[in-house]
């Protein structure tokens, strides 16, 4: 099963769903991260996600202002289905995670 988030951003209420592939997945403000957060809250080279043998994780680039989980600020985490990420003024949705997660669907 692959990995599956959902982003919203905090004004323009827009939504979007990206299905995640093994290997890595760049998000950032730069337009050739493969996930492109334009806004100003978001560094160019923020983070990114890796899926390898079913374990999702996140990672921080040292970004200027970080990524919180849960509440938490993170600097690189596994993550599981339903799981929320503040990643500026965006927020992502762990809506599918780490695969032998039993919480999948929440």
């Amino acid at each position: 099963m692959l990995a599956e988030i959902v982003i919203t951003h905090e004004e323009a209420q827009m939504l979007r769903s990206f299905t995640l592939q093994d290997g890595f997945t760049t998000f950032g403000r730069f337009v050739d991260s493969e996930i492109c957060l334009d806004d100003p809250s978001v560094s160019r080279d923020h983070g990114a996600f890796s899926l390898r043998r079913g374990v999702l994780m996140v990672e921080d680039h040292d970004s200027a202002n970080g990524i919180v989980m849960n509440g938490i600020k993170i600097k690189r985490k596994v993550l599981h289905g339903g799981d929320r990420l503040t990643v500026g003024s965006f927020e992502i949705h762990v809506k599918r995670g780490t695969v032998a997660d039993s919480s999948q669907g929440r």
